[in-house]
């Protein structure tokens, strides 16, 4: 595997379950540093472990001898600074830490009293995507979802009933329609976080954002959506695009005529309809053509309701407010990463 040294070492610093399970401890080491400068050059980490302190150079090419002496130069720097009071008091266990070798080599190794641990980069890298990444990259595992809405404003029928009622059962007797279209637009509202409810329940009211878009209505045309309220979704779709299959697909879109349009532009909407379905995760449900098609369409007009996309009957367009909202999305997403990650660099 081709890969930077310090990418595996930031892994493992990071995750001392990791390092257990790596050198087969029976509880986790405490990291005492990394990197650090030494007379015969800069030592990869070093960790307590019980009574003992493990000397620890990372390695990611193949074999060379001038690893041995390496590690040796390390260990004895280390004696002498225990020697002069600058490093607490330990039997210091010289590690090489890399992927598997030869048995000639292992041989070689130990014989100058190195333990040879081997690793797995590709179970390092495994490892760090299902413990540190997963939980907050639920995104990875969240896709679009067709719950036949076509567009945002076809909510606003019942959203604005919920003035009279908390009520599901009473609520579909006052709006009329079928059961399953008003479930279909309770759920899509769900999910742009404008409503408290559960469907296993008949409670059902809105959040605070669900307020504040009703608050935004159009006084003349309540059946449409107010540019205010197009504003309120597009800032909450920015800032919150894991929330929600619905919030990730029309984020997913967005960015997908982005990417495209570096190649083509405007974009050409049959091209969008295959990338779509391979961005956002939907290739294997949406195999047929028309899957394709309808995904995009669907996930297009929201973009289009929020103003962020325009389209024709052959083409997709970037608009000023869709380039701010990719950016700054971008951004936002960074940031969380990062603020959870935590990984010293």
């Amino acid at each position: 595997m081709e890969i930077r040294e310090k990418q595996i070492e930031d892994i493992l610093v990071s995750s001392p379950s990791l390092m257990q399970k790596t050198f087969g401890l029976d509880e986790e080491p405490r990291l005492i540093g990394r990197q650090i400068i030494i007379p015969s050059g800069r030592l990869d980490m070093l960790y307590t472990y019980q009574k003992d302190l493990f000397l620890i150079e990372l390695k990611v090419a193949s074999f060379q001898k001038r690893f041995i002496k390496q590690v040796l130069d390390y260990k004895n720097d280390l004696l002498l600074f225990q020697k002069q009071g600058k490093l607490i008091n330990g039997d210091i266990v010289p590690f090489l830490l890399m992927p598997q070798t030869s048995n000639s080599n292992r041989a070689e190794i130990e014989a100058k009293g190195i333990i040879l641990q081997e690793y797995n980069p590709e179970e390092i890298l495994n490892f760090f995507y299902s413990e540190r990444l997963r939980p907050i990259t639920t995104f990875s595992e969240l896709k679009p979802v067709d719950v036949g809405i076509w567009n945002i404003h076809l909510i606003n029928k019942f959203i604005y009933r919920l003035s009279e009622t908390n009520s599901i059962s009473e609520l579909r007797s006052i709006v009329g329609g079928s059961p399953k279209t008003l479930y279909n637009k309770i759920r899509f509202a769900d999910e742009l976080g404008l409503l408290n409810w559960s469907s296993k329940g008949d409670y059902i009211a809105l959040t605070k954002l669900g307020e504040q878009y009703v608050d935004a209505k159009d006084r003349y045309l309540d059946e449409s959506l107010s540019e205010e309220q197009a504003k309120i979704l597009k800032e909450y779709v920015m800032q919150n695009p894991y929330n929600s299959c619905i919030n990730l697909g029309i984020a997913s879109m967005v960015e997908c005529v982005f990417t495209l349009s570096k190649t083509s532009y405007p974009v050409p909407l049959e091209q969008l309809e295959q990338f779509f379905a391979v961005y956002s995760g939907k290739s294997t449900e949406w195999q047929a053509a028309r899957a394709k098609m309808y995904g995009a369409k669907m996930y297009s007009n929201y973009a289009i309701d929020l103003g962020l996309l325009a389209k024709t009957d052959t083409s997709v367009y970037l608009t000023p407010e869709g380039f701010k909202f990719v950016i700054q999305m971008q951004l936002h997403k960074s940031l969380k990463l990062m603020n959870y990650l935590n990984i010293n660099g």
